[in-house]
């Protein structure tokens, strides 16, 4: 049947299209259900709402996402047909049931999930039935080739190209911006695609943003690394394991971050961007992602195994992830801090763990000692030759690669939080950082963020400053101010009197 468009300015993140109920009833058209809309030549599946009085007889509602796939305009005549249940469904299903799909039953899940014919309900029951059935070696395997076989894949003109990740949960830790120009600086490609902010006060995709673009298409992104041997952009733009990004969409809001999923998601980026080599960083400790060595330990082993049956090595670091890495949190506050310890001051903690990072890629790439390795990292960070690689990485990026520290401005409103009484500080809690500095504004805000007057086992005076907060929204900055006194906790040498 032929129907009417209705546009609407809304996007609904997967294919909708709305009906009106009574006359689905008589299409035999429910709530959920698929229907084939075809006009200019193209067609896509879409799953029905149903409205009452919104939509009339002989209308469809359609939310941005069909009107742009289509090119429809308002009032524009479309042709509805019903579509086939996806054969996928039975996939879910069998997982849900707690069975063990095959290649293609696995295929058939991420290729409908491509094409837009599961809906985001659809999509949690098969994401929870991993999380309670889990996945054998054969089916993450299997799911890995598909997400990786979903989106756009980098094609490095290097012999060998090695890649590096962080399993992410720690304030501040830019490690991520020094080892790839250390790497790279010393002949390796090294292409980085970078995270954004999902919870936290910046991802170094929103920290490397303060230098330049990071928002790069696959073909720049490859004139990029064709170039310097090297890059730092945001994997959400390059359309790379495409499939992955949806499954976070979903994943994230339900909090369910099952392994399989974890262990896909990451090692097929990694593959997408033609890794040989791939170090990652599993951080433990209070406030983690990960509690305790022997479940760091767990996890390395299953990255390292699903990576050989990749084609890749793997190698992964457990290290300390109970304190923020840096004492300034926030994109501008970071991105100052990495430039600083990029021209050889800045942070010890960052260099030092950036330099211990590299050194054990090298390791990996030449065959050398993890000292070896280590004192090789610390060269081209003191020789200024991973200073001049990270700016020719910002040049091709689009940025100025003249920056300077005081480029990088701070919220105009400022707060700051005071100590109530005197001690040492017991723990500087990651999570309650990220809290506060999203009350601040950031990452969207690249001028909001906290300085850390105190650390992990300094001596604090009662009225003294703890945090310095930042914002450029007066009623930000305040809120946050009231929000930030489970920063800093201060050991107590007396817990009750009874």
């Amino acid at each position: 049947m032929e129907f009417r468009v209705q546009l609407f300015d809304v996007e609904q993140g997967q294919n909708e299209v709305v009906l009106n109920d009574s006359q689905a009833r008589e299409l035999s058209i429910g709530i959920s259900d698929r229907v084939k809309m075809t006009a200019n030549r193209k067609s896509v599946t879409a799953i029905v709402d149903l409205s009452h009085e919104f939509i009339r007889p002989g209308e469809v509602g359609v939310f941005s996402e069909v009107a742009q796939m289509l090119s429809l305009k308002q009032g524009q005549k479309v042709l509805l047909e019903s579509a086939e249940r996806p054969a996928s469904l039975d996939a879910v299903r069998k997982k849900l049931d707690g069975g063990i799909l095959d290649d293609k039953e696995i295929a058939s899940i991420i290729n409908d999930l491509m094409a837009e014919k599961l809906s985001a309900t659809e999509l949690a029951v098969f994401i929870s039935a991993v999380y309670t059935r889990g996945m054998t070696t054969d089916e993450t395997v299997s799911l890995t080739k598909a997400i990786y076989a979903s989106g756009g894949s980098l094609k490095p003109k290097a012999k060998v190209v090695a890649s590096e990740h962080s399993i992410g949960g720690v304030a501040g830790d830019r490690s991520s911006m020094l080892i790839v120009p250390i790497i790279s600086s010393l002949g390796v490609c090294i292409p980085k695609t970078c995270s954004r902010a999902i919870s936290s006060a910046a991802g170094t995709a929103d920290v490397m943003e303060v230098f330049c673009p990071v928002s790069l298409d696959l073909k720049k992104m490859q004139r990029v690394v064709d170039k310097v041997n090297a890059c730092l952009t945001w994997g959400g733009a390059v359309n790379m394991a495409a499939a992955d990004d949806k499954m976070i969409n979903i994943r994230k809001p339900l909090h369910l971050d099952p392994k399989p999923l974890l262990l896909c998601s990451i090692l097929a980026k990694k593959k997408a961007e033609g890794a040989d080599y791939v170090l990652l960083d599993l951080p433990i400790g209070r406030g983690a992602k990960l509690d305790n060595l022997e479940k760091a330990r767990d996890l390395a082993k299953d990255f390292e195994a699903l990576g050989r049956m990749l084609g890749m090595r793997v190698q992964c670091s457990i290290t300390d992830g109970s304190e923020p890495l840096l004492r300034t949190i926030g994109p501008n506050l970071e991105a100052r801090t990495v430039l600083e310890t990029l021209q050889g001051k800045g942070s010890y903690e960052l260099a030092e763990k950036a330099c211990v990072m590299s050194g054990l890629m090298l390791s990996m790439l030449r065959g050398l000692t993890r000292e070896e390795g280590y004192k090789m990292a610390r060269h081209q960070l003191a020789s200024g030759k991973a200073l001049e690689k990270f700016l020719e990485i910002v040049r091709e990026q689009g940025g100025n690669p003249d920056v300077k520290n005081a480029d990088f401005g701070l919220g105009k409103y400022k707060q700051a939080v005071i100590a109530k009484e005197s001690g040492k500080v017991g723990h500087v809690d990651n999570r309650e950082i990220s809290r506060v500095c999203r009350t601040l504004g950031a990452p969207a805000d690249k001028a909001a963020g906290m300085v850390l007057k105190f650390m992990k086992g300094d001596k604090v005076e009662a009225g003294q400053v703890l945090l310095e907060l930042y914002s450029g929204n007066k009623e930000k900055a305040a809120m946050a101010a009231r929000q930030a006194d489970k920063v800093v906790e201060i050991e107590k040498i007396m817990i009750d009197v009874v």
